[in-house]
């Protein structure tokens, strides 16, 4: 169920930062602020200085804020797929409250319970998605708030990044002045905004021809089953037309933009454009059709590590094929070369939202759309995770106090495994208290002697 309210979206890319102000009423939304400026200290979706990010994203915010008239805390921030991971877990509790009804602390217990997962310390968790909850072994539940049950069961999907990329994003966004909501993981949210109800359920990839990088992100099923970025994107084909050329960045991005055309088929031999080149007086021609091969070569290049990852992962037969978005996708040929390469239907995906009808804005939109559409349980879910984050992030007192009330037991011998070579959990419960009789209750000194009591015993058999 969509939320309502406003909702902003921060998408740091290699070329440039937007940010997206939305007000969402029912599902529809409704932009009402919007800024793109040159990203600064981003290298290949990664931010590498933090200085130099903050400032760009300071002046992003600044024009969104002018733009839509509100003042801006919070941000929903994109996380690129970096070395992202998608791993399955569970998690089980009893439900505690003498009505047995499940609430709220039910679902973010259970979530926390998922977490217990083991994740090595360079990792994090970004989200989890829960997929499905079990009560008292009825499957296929999607909220279960309000149920009756005793046991409670939740099946999820864990995503997880570098804590160093998600340490310097969150603290680029706190030295711009603003509050980090949410992170999104954008190929997540790209493949849910763009593709429509079939395309996730049958399989659809999406690649984001970004300026710094491309990602990839293949979805089946409702789930994400892979996602990849290759360091290659528009600025490459910005470089590629400044070496070949001898020209300055600047000129060579003016010529993609105004002439560049990836298609070489559909280019032209005889129209041509005057060049400044280093080390001539004079400018140079070239001929559109030259501009093109170079152009054409950059972008054959990366297409083709996506189809060899592609097929690779059996995922170029997919029925859905492929959709395009993001600023490199916006040159004239690009989706008929793709089409060539791949070998399967490529389409052009175009916001709809009026004022930003443009593939470059699909990712901060998809952000946005993305919070909005959160259920309930999705936001309980992701506020037990970063509530289980903070408790990570905080000292650890490795002085514990020691509890002598109760006995202990541990054991030097390896864990047994059993077919997925997990540990089985051989914890022992502490033994039960076991009372004695009166008679071994009492003090040593007070218990007869062995010899009188088999003396009485003779003594009674007489009697």
């Amino acid at each position: 169920m969509a939320r309502n309210g406003f909702f902003t979206g921060l998408d740091i890319g290699t070329s440039s930062i937007k940010v997206l102000v939305a007000e969402l009423i029912s599902g529809e939304m409704n932009v009402i602020g919007v800024s793109n400026v040159t990203s600064t200290g981003v290298k290949d979706g990664i931010i590498v200085d933090i200085e130099a990010a903050a400032e760009a994203i300071k002046t992003a915010v600044e024009q969104a804020e002018e733009k839509a008239g509100i003042k801006i805390e919070k941000v929903n921030v994109g996380l690129p797929a970096n070395l992202l991971q998608i791993e399955p877990t569970q998690g089980m509790i009893p439900v505690p409250s003498e009505s047995k009804e499940i609430k709220d602390e039910d679902v973010e217990s259970v979530v926390k319970s998922a977490l217990t997962k083991s994740i090595t310390p360079e990792r994090e968790v970004i989200s989890l998605i829960p997929e499905e909850f079990i009560v008292d072994g009825f499957q296929g539940i999607r909220d279960p708030r309000g149920m009756m049950g005793i046991r409670l069961e939740m099946r999820g999907l864990i995503y997880t990044g570098p804590t160093t990329i998600l340490h310097n994003l969150r603290k680029t966004v706190e030295r711009a002045g603003i509050e980090t909501e949410n992170i999104i993981i954008t190929p997540l949210a790209m493949a849910k905004s763009v593709l429509n109800e079939g395309e996730r359920e049958f399989g659809t990839t999406v690649i984001d021809m970004g300026g710094g990088q491309t990602t990839v992100a293949s979805m089946r099923a409702q789930e994400l089953q892979y996602t990849n970025t290759y360091p290659e994107g528009g600025e490459y084909v910005t470089k590629d037309i400044s070496k070949v050329l001898k020209t300055s960045m600047q000129t060579a991005e003016s010529l993609k933009f105004n002439f560049g055309q990836a298609d070489v088929s559909e280019s032209s031999e005889s129209e041509t454009v005057m060049v400044d080149v280093v080390g001539s007086d004079e400018p140079v021609e070239v001929s559109e059709r030259f501009l093109s091969e170079v152009i054409s070569a950059r972008i054959r290049h990366i297409l083709d590590r996506v189809k060899q990852d592609l097929e690779r992962g059996r995922l170029l037969d997919l029925p859905g094929g492929i959709i395009l978005v993001g600023g490199g996708a916006i040159m004239p040929g690009v989706v008929e070369v793709a089409q060539e390469v791949l070998g399967i239907s490529v389409k052009l995906h175009v916001p709809n939202q009026v004022g930003i009808r443009n593939p470059m804005f699909a990712n901060v939109i998809s952000i946005v759309e993305y919070v909005g559409t959160m259920s309930e349980v999705d936001v309980i879910a992701q506020a037990a995770v970063f509530g289980e984050e903070l408790l990570r992030r905080k000292p650890v007192d490795f002085n514990p106090r020691l509890d002598n009330s109760r006995p202990s037991y541990t054991t030097t011998a390896p864990l047994p495994t059993f077919g997925n070579d997990e540990p089985i959990n051989t914890a022992m419960e502490p033994l039960p208290t076991v009372e004695r009789p009166q008679e071994e209750q009492q003090p040593r000194e007070a218990r007869p002697k062995l010899s009188e009591r088999v003396r009485n015993i003779f003594g009674s058999m007489f009697d």
